[in-house]
């Protein structure tokens, strides 16, 4: 049986991240989760691995700076090195939104800029350094590797409220395409991965979600059954396109994966409709 790969999980020290960590930990992954800070990033993964009796690590990581990314890839290959185990799933999932809602010519430029650095050009920058080392790594093993963007239903169909937060996930969309357009041949994967709306300090800070109770919240096992079935391989068809958890179940894509249009879950404008 193929050993469980290793597995890279940006933000991973609390809220969606976390209950990623910990869900891939549990089945059985060797987990590297980042956080801005060193001993946050540390201790969670202590903690992660104390609670899942799996092998956790952590890291620091500024997505939006060039040489903590790099520091990262380092860490990378020297956990490789020391576990036997390669890179073959990176999870984009750090983020931010904006600290409050409303139009954004009210909102502060600083706190719009912070945003899209982090959730766009972040991933960028994450994607051009540890594309190559995915890439070596699928030839090497001859089998494929697989990145999940966190995406939101907000870069899908928009939130008002937030504009610079749907934009900025509006253009992991974009990304994407091209990733999905030059790596599929290379034995590379990338699916833009909604979690639905989970319970977090994010959510919990955002207004328009003030009234949700109970089952208006998205299970956070759903959303790891999601992730660990697109990091498996059997919907790889859906590379390149949009799932959200709570909604989308594996079963469910697995049996449309033989029937997917051109633009069946693509962010797509048509220019001929009128």
């Amino acid at each position: 049986m193929t050993e469980t790969p290793l597995v890279l999980v940006t933000g991973g020290s609390r809220g969606i991240g976390r209950h990623l960590a910990e869900g891939f930990a549990a089945a059985g992954h060797p987990v590297l989760l980042t956080a801005t800070d060193r001993a946050r990033a540390e201790s969670a993964a202590a903690e992660i691995a104390a609670g899942t009796g799996g092998r956790v690590a952590g890291a620091p990581l500024d997505v939006a700076d060039p040489d903590s990314v790099a520091a990262l890839l380092d860490r990378v290959t020297a956990l490789e090195a020391e576990s036997g185990r390669r890179l073959r799933v990176l999870v984009n999932n750090a983020g931010v939104i904006e600290s409050s809602e409303g139009p954004l010519w009210e909102a502060d430029p600083a706190d719009l800029v912070r945003v899209i650095e982090t959730n766009t050009i972040g991933p960028l920058l994450v994607l051009h350094r540890f594309v190559p080392h995915l890439l070596e790594v699928a030839r090497a093993t001859g089998e494929p590797v697989r990145i999940i963007d966190l995406n939101s239903g907000s870069g899908a169909a928009g939130t008002p409220a937030y504009a610079a937060y749907s934009a900025s996930k509006a253009a992991l969309f974009r990304i994407a395409d091209s990733v999905d357009h030059y790596g599929r041949d290379a034995g590379l994967r990338i699916f833009e991965m909604s979690p639905g709306v989970i319970e977090s300090d994010m959510t919990h800070g955002m207004p328009i979600h003030a009234a949700r109770t109970g089952d208006d919240w998205t299970s956070p096992a759903e959303l790891v059954d999601l992730a660990l079935a697109l990091a498996a391989g059997g919907l790889d068809a859906w590379s390149g396109r949009y799932v959200r958890a709570g909604v989308d179940t594996p079963d469910a894509l697995a049996a449309r994966a033989d029937a997917l249009g051109e633009h069946t879950r693509r962010l797509h404008l048509d220019p001929r409709d009128a």
